[in-house]
């Protein structure tokens, strides 16, 4: 996936587009990191380190429960990222998703 240059904005690839419409996430290389971006139910962009804060599992988002799970130990973050179940010591660090106007999709490095 191309990004637009040193902290600049990482554009999904049409399957990584597609992937997000049918599981309601992806995880995508961005920022010299793993990001998982979701879809929320209201159809809302977020993203988060695909990384759990307890001890680097890579999470998931479960659509059904409206959270972000880390299957190593049952943790749950709710939709803001703040920890809701189990051993992380942080919440989830954030990044800024956003959809352009002819369907693009970028990721940011910056932190929400």
């Amino acid at each position: 996936m191309p990004a637009a240059g040193p902290g600049g904005p990482t554009r999904l690839t049409r399957p990584e587009v597609e992937a997000l419409d049918t599981k309601k996430f992806v995880i995508v290389p961005a920022a010299g990191t793993r990001v998982l971006v979701l879809r929320d139910a209201e159809q809302r962009l977020r993203a988060f380190d695909a990384r759990c804060t307890h001890e680097g599992c890579t999470v998931q988002y479960v659509p059904a429960e409206g959270v972000v799970w880390c299957a190593c130990h049952n943790a749950r973050f709710d939709l803001e990222g703040r920890v809701i179940a189990g051993p992380p010591p942080r919440p989830l660090p954030r990044y800024m998703a956003r959809e352009e106007a002819d369907g693009t999709i970028l990721v940011t490095a910056d932190h929400a």
